[in-house]
């Protein structure tokens, strides 16, 4: 049994060309199973999301895109693509929200040079992507300033041993200096400690830096630039526009079921079920409204970074009522592989732990604490 994307009380009203695209990828990635497997990457659907421009997408036209994650184009579109490819398949849409994400913060604080690095990566059908998480020990630059040289490593990096070049922040003088090292080497690449039940198809693994020259068409922007706001915190909302598809998959899946079994009927199911719908449409409203906050030019950078963490604890609820929802409807059904819903829940409840959440909230009602009465 597999979910197809259908209409739901959470349809996406957008009609674009790259959501048809964005369709076509998540249909692809739905009737492959083979993406529920430890060691297993979207390799097919990453041809596809060439063929079809998603991977220029976020580049200008002058290299092939159509600015999809940057002015001047809507916003909203980039949910909408996020959230396609993301009903379609959670570890695709986690590998190319990084792969945007990189784009986005390259064309932001990076050169034409540094652009037409990544730019080459997906004319040569490769996706980037962002790999900050480190363990104890920061990966660093070594060497003299002409010629650098990497120390250290990279952990929980998505689409290791696949993406070769990679944005990354390594220490320098104190400070986090992004940049585009290139990591052809697969002996750099370690996935064995990647055991989570859901997302097995990121090739999250850590991946080892060490000796690894950059070049200077390879450093992006100036030290500090990553952790600036509103585009690091901020830029939370597009990870949530990818898990908003997941949910829109997993109610869209709960609802046939119970209609396949002959339940739909029953009043408690009913209630039970619009309970769930709601959820899902409380996410939406949460997420799209922080993403038209935080992609809004003229935007105080302390008030979006607020709304957004708000955002996160906010979806976060949502999501886990959406799931103990039809969990209880479905019964043990919803436990058994390979139901979609099974499926579905180990991508999501494993794509929900994203870092720091108690945290961002924390910082978030402090923010609004001060605001009074007028609130987010």
């Amino acid at each position: 049994m597999t979910h197809t994307p259908a209409a739901s009380p959470t349809s996406f009203k957008q009609h674009h060309p790259l959501i048809e695209r964005a369709r076509a990828v998540a249909a692809l990635a739905v009737k492959n199973d083979s993406l529920d497997r430890d060691g297993a990457f979207p390799h097919a659907e990453v041809v596809e999301l060439r063929k079809l421009g998603l991977l220029h997408a976020p580049f200008s036209a002058a290299c092939g895109g159509c600015d999809l994650a940057s002015p001047p184009s809507d916003p909203m579109l980039l949910f909408d693509v996020l959230s396609v490819i993301g009903q379609g398949s959670l570890p695709l849409g986690r590998l190319y929200e990084g792969h945007v994400n990189a784009v986005k913060l390259v064309r932001l604080y990076g050169s034409a040079a540094n652009v037409a690095l990544l730019q080459a990566e997906a004319d040569a059908g490769r996706l980037t992507g962002v790999w900050m998480a480190e363990d104890a020990v920061s990966l660093s630059l070594a060497g003299d300033a002409a010629a650098p040289v990497l120390i250290g490593r990279k952990i929980l990096a998505s689409g290791a041993g696949h993406i070769q070049r990679p944005l990354v922040a390594a220490k320098t003088a104190g400070e986090n200096q992004l940049m585009l090292p290139h990591v052809p080497d697969m002996g750099r690449v370690d996935v064995s400690a990647w055991t989570a039940t859901g997302m097995k198809a990121t090739a999250t693994g850590s991946v080892d830096f060490t000796g690894i020259s950059v070049t200077p068409d390879a450093i992006v922007g100036r030290p500090g630039d990553y952790m600036r706001s509103p585009y690091f915190r901020g830029g939370a909302w597009r990870v949530m526009a990818v898990q908003f598809g997941g949910l829109r998959a997993l109610l869209e899946s709960y609802r046939s079921q119970l209609v396949e079994s002959g339940r739909d009927g029953d009043r408690v199911q009913r209630a039970r079920f619009g309970d769930a719908a709601a959820s899902v449409e409380t996410a939406r409203l949460w997420v799209s409204e922080a993403c038209r906050r935080a992609e809004d030019e003229d935007g105080d950078p302390a008030a979006i970074d607020a709304y957004v963490d708000l955002m996160r604890g906010a979806f976060e609820r949502a999501a886990l009522t959406l799931v103990e929802r039809a969990e209880k409807s479905l019964g043990l059904k919803a436990f058994m592989h390979p139901n979609p819903v099974e499926r579905i829940v180990r991508d999501l409840t494993t794509y929900l732990r994203q870092p720091a959440l108690d945290a961002s909230l924390e910082s978030a009602g402090a923010f609004f604490f001060h605001q009074g009465t007028e609130g987010p």
